[in-house]
């Protein structure tokens, strides 16, 4: 549970980050929506962008939420059972990161026209972790209610865990953590009947102070991942 200092911290961070994004879109002369795929997770982003006339320099404000899996997450079945649903052993969490980054890019080459046009960029802003209950199914003996949140005495019985339960279990008690992004892309903007589109590549690190707490005697601090993502956009 984070004090209340915490929790103003954060919300003054964010507050700061949506007046910046409100007034970036204001004055913005691109808007994309797109999927973002990445090496731990897959979710949704809204970037928009504003630049000066003639300039090489272009800066973004991006919205994004995204899935966030631990890079040592292993799905296994228990053999004891009949049919077993898949579920990570040592999973306590799932989590999840609802971030808000400033982007500058610098483009490469001429600008020619409507031919497209490549850029290097770097990201940073503040991200908030989701963490939700990780729950399985428990073989306890006499005992109806099979469904518990794994920790550390259950993983130490592997040959009683029955298997995983649906995903929206636990959506009730989710807890937040605040954490920074950073990252370095690379990407390539071109125009195709009258749409605008984004293509960009790149390393991100997510990084936790208290911990995204998602797996069992591992480091949760650290979250490094390569991505890519797509935008597409209307010119206003």
């Amino acid at each position: 549970m984070m004090t209340n200092p915490n929790i103003i911290k954060i919300h003054s961070i964010w507050l700061l980050f949506m007046a910046i994004s409100v007034n970036a879109q204001q004055t913005s002369k691109e808007l994309y929506g797109g999927i973002n795929v990445s090496t731990n997770g897959y979710g949704l982003f809204l970037q928009s962008f504003f630049s000066k006339p003639n300039s090489k320099i272009k800066n973004s404000i991006t919205l994004q939420g995204q899935s966030i899996r631990h890079a040592q997450e292993t799905r296994i079945k228990n053999s004891r059972y009949l049919n077993p649903n898949p579920y990570v052993l040592g999973k306590i969490n799932a989590g999840a990161g609802l971030g808000i980054n400033i982007t500058s890019y610098y483009q490469i080459g001429t600008n020619q026209g409507n031919s497209p046009k490549l850029y290097i960029g770097t990201s940073l802003g503040p991200i908030l972790g989701v963490m939700k209950p990780y729950y399985v199914l428990f073989d306890k003996l006499g005992d109806q209610d099979q469904t518990i949140i794994q920790n550390e005495n259950i993983i130490n019985k592997q040959d009683s865990i029955i298997g995983g339960v649906v995903w929206t279990k636990g959506m009730r008690e989710l807890s937040f953590t605040p954490g920074v992004n950073l990252d370095i892309n690379l990407s390539i903007q071109w125009k195709n009947y009258n749409r605008y589109h984004h293509w960009q590549n790149g390393i991100r690190i997510n990084y936790f102070p208290n911990g995204l707490d998602i797996l069992l005697k591992t480091e949760n601090s650290i979250y490094f991942s390569i991505y890519t993502q797509y935008g597409l956009s209307g010119k206003y």
